[in-house]
């Protein structure tokens, strides 16, 4: 499997113009895929295709976009696969893999705790099954220089998702992982993206949590649950994007909304 992609270049004066750099980013790419069968049988769920890109080429040539120099992914399933197609660097950007051998039976807080070091410099942080648009993140980063913040949109009644919920302020003050369930939708009420930006004060705290839920073994968690276990402990805010500006890839339903979503769409 081979794939030809696009890198996005501007002037460094216009593209980082009002915000702090971050020059690391962490991808979580260890997990099976299992919804996505089969087109995840011999390839990863970051390398299933959306109108032809790549989710993992996605997301990297978003980060590029931002100035980040350093990416570290997590692989886990297909590890092999990931590494052969996407190398050790993407345009300006230089990859380093850390492999979660434990992908089967552990979470995504476990696959992010492998990569702590990166976290604790700060970073952008990605799921790897989220397909954007540049220029979202792009906004994000003007709009949050120098505070931690979580990208997500108006919550919309779905089971099984993050629900963030946010004060006037935009602050976060819980997060809530909805297994099996939904929550209360009102216009303080998020939902995960996916994605986060992590200034390093904020990024070394949470490397803390993460450490602790490992020592008690809590390694089946997704990193929301250790973030809202300890969201008082430090502020996080929200960065709210349009509903139209990310989809999540868990299913074959998923890819044919993101075809539509994206199709022809300006980056």
């Amino acid at each position: 499997m081979s794939f030809t992609f696009l890198i996005l270049y501007s002037s460094q004066e216009s593209l980082f113009q009002g915000y702090t750099l971050i020059e690391n980013a962490i991808i979580l790419a260890a997990g099976t895929g299992s919804r996505l069968k089969p087109l995840t049988d011999h390839a990863p769920k970051c390398l299933t295709e959306i109108n032809g890109n790549p989710i993992m080429i996605n997301a990297l040539e978003s980060l590029q976009c931002t100035g980040v120099s350093r990416c570290t992914i997590v692989v886990g399933y297909l590890a092999d696969v990931v590494q052969r197609n996407i190398g050790k660097r993407f345009g300006k950007i230089e990859i380093s893999y850390v492999l979660n051998d434990r992908f089967s039976s552990t979470n995504d807080m476990y696959s992010l705790w492998l990569a702590r070091h990166s976290l604790e410099s700060g970073c952008i942080l990605l799921e790897g099954d989220i397909f954007f648009r540049a220029q979202t993140l792009l906004r994000a980063l003007a709009d949050n220089s120098n505070r931690s913040c979580y990208l997500a949109g108006r919550y919309n009644g779905k089971m099984d998702e993050i629900l963030i919920y946010a004060d006037e302020r935009n602050l976060i003050e819980s997060i809530e992982v909805l297994r099996g369930k939904g929550g209360e939708q009102t216009p303080h009420h998020y939902m995960s993206t996916g994605v986060l930006i992590i200034q390093p004060a904020f990024g070394t705290l949470f490397s803390r949590w993460l450490t602790d839920s490992v020592r008690r073994n809590d390694v089946h968690l997704l990193f929301d649950d250790v973030l809202g276990e300890h969201i008082h402990d430090e502020k996080l805010y929200i960065s709210e994007v349009e509903q139209s500006e990310w989809v999540e890839i868990d299913n074959i339903d998923d890819v044919a909304e993101a075809e539509l979503t994206f199709a022809n769409a300006q980056r």
